[in-house]
């Protein structure tokens, strides 16, 4: 068998792996809601959030020619937490690390293992930037002047020498002793920084604290007057824990929600009701989400659609003639849904 005719399975299992990694982190969201004062729990289940983001993009890089470059909307505050957390035990007895996380931060359109990839590198450039115990602190922020997010991170460690700052973002330089890392990390750093429209500055003396400030873009959003009436969302999903996750979910957020497992169901549905806004699957037995919008659509129902797709590889043109209104590739975040509709309905 020639290995073009193997892709086709590998897609199907890409698909029903994301089904999968979507649950989990659903349930995560569900979890963190209902038990908000549990520090230890939240830790524990930021973990398993951070570890299925990775495992889905791992397979999705699989692919070879195939890969896809999907980006989804990313909490940068999340990343953070998880990467202190997993140096936070190997360096208690050395540094001491504070994080002064703006709650309400904006989102990023990233890969989650490229910004994983930035913090980790810069966390760990400020860890052996300080030879024996030291502090190093985290700060994010909206930018008032523009629509970006700041983040910063210092250290008291050894600091650079002002001659030498113009070097650091360069591939092989390194001021580290030749026993650690290559300056390889930071040239990678910047790379990924650029990649996404942000930039990246440092401010250093020798024998002085350091700060890495990046800048990226927060996530474009539309301008909207909220409104303070409820809103119906239908949900239309064919796998039941799935479905029932998310409608909770929603549910603890406000909205009164309608569930379908099918496209018939939802036809029917939208023949005795007005929902604000669709959530439907791509997959769905019988009549799927392509199928289901472009019934509505020659019906002339209008509302607002978030397609749901687990195949990375949705028709442009299809979507744009069907207006609908955007992707969401699994496996999503509840936190990048949920900015998305209040974009189309609030």
């Amino acid at each position: 068998m020639q290995p073009e005719e193997k892709i086709p399975s590998l897609k199907h299992l890409a698909h029903d792996l994301n089904n999968i990694f979507t649950r989990i982190l659903t349930s995560v969201e569900l979890l963190k809601h209902k038990n908000p004062t549990d520090l230890e729990t939240a830790s524990l289940l930021n973990n398993i959030e951070a570890g299925t983001y990775l495992a889905s993009e791992i397979i999705e890089n699989s692919f070879g020619k195939y890969k896809s470059n999907t980006t989804r909307r990313i909490n940068v505050n999340s990343i953070i937490q998880d990467v202190i957390r997993s140096f936070a035990l190997q360096q208690k007895n050395r540094i001491v690390f504070s994080l002064n996380l703006e709650p309400k931060l904006k989102l990023i359109t990233a890969k989650y293992s490229d910004i994983y990839r930035v913090v980790m590198n810069l966390i760990t450039n400020s860890i052996e930037a300080i030879v024996d115990t030291g502090n190093i602190s985290i700060t994010t922020n909206n930018s008032a002047e523009n629509d970006q997010i700041i983040i910063e991170i210092t250290d008291d460690g050894c600091g650079i020498e002002p001659t030498l700052i113009n070097n650091i973002f360069n591939e092989h330089y390194s001021t580290k002793s030749k026993d650690k890392n290559s300056g390889v990390g930071l040239s990678i750093v910047k790379s990924i920084v650029e990649l996404h429209n942000g930039n990246i500055h440092v401010q250093s003396e020798s024998n002085a604290t350091t700060t890495f400030t990046i800048r990226f873009p927060a996530a474009v959003t539309s301008a909207r007057i909220k409104s303070e009436e409820q809103k119906t969302i239908l949900v239309a999903e064919d796998e039941d824990l799935l479905r029932e996750l998310l409608c909770e979910l929603l549910q603890t957020h406000g909205y009164k929600v309608m569930c379908a497992s099918t496209g018939n169901e939802v036809l029917d549905l939208l023949k005795i009701s007005s929902p604000n806004l669709l959530i439907v699957d791509r997959k769905m037995p019988n009549v799927g989400g392509i199928e289901c919008i472009t019934a509505l659509r020659q019906q002339q129902i209008n509302i607002p659609i978030i397609l749901v797709s687990g195949s990375h590889t949705e028709n442009t043109d299809l979507i744009f003639s069907l207006n609908i209104d955007r992707i969401v590739n699994k496996p999503y975040n509840f936190e990048e849904m949920l900015s998305i509709i209040e974009e189309l309905i609030l």
